[in-house]
């Protein structure tokens, strides 16, 4: 539940087959990406799982970044950052109210995946994330990738 899946992840990823995709729209489940990934990745061991999520969404469980460490899990974490909940804003703006407590100071998300134990980039274009999330499911742990959009 981040806004980078409402407006692209969860209408335009086609999947290969059914149960591939943890996506929960009916509930508004901000942190549920990462959780899921997690479950995801120890649900089918060998199969590449992958996290996308938002700089706002990703802190709600960022410390099960530390679980995939100590699982050992080759899971690339995309985190797509608009400097907060920027769909909050959004829908705050557009009613005519002055936007509260959605602007957030966002670590440096990168340094943060390797203080944790795991891999840690900063993916500056859309082929560097590609590469970035690329490389990560050949990696020997979690690779968190911060792609800053604001």
């Amino acid at each position: 539940s981040s806004q980078v899946t409402y407006f692209g992840s969860a209408h335009y990823f086609d999947l290969p087959a059914p149960r591939r995709f943890c996506y929960t729209p009916g509930y508004a489940t901000l942190g549920y990406g990462l959780p899921a990934g997690l479950g995801a990745a120890l649900a089918r061991p060998g199969k590449p799982a992958a996290v996308l999520v938002g700089d706002g969404a990703l802190m709600f469980a960022v410390q099960e970044v530390v679980t995939l460490v100590e699982q050992r899990l080759p899971v690339p974490m995309v985190v797509v950052d608009n400097g907060g909940y920027r769909e909050i804003r959004n829908q705050e703006t557009a009613r005519g109210i002055a936007p509260i407590g959605v602007d957030l100071h966002t670590p440096d998300l990168a340094a943060l995946g390797v203080a944790m134990g795991g891999h840690g980039v900063h993916a500056t274009s859309i082929d560097h994330l590609q590469n970035a999330v690329g490389g990560a499911l050949d990696a020997d742990r979690p690779t968190l990738i911060h792609y800053q959009i604001n």
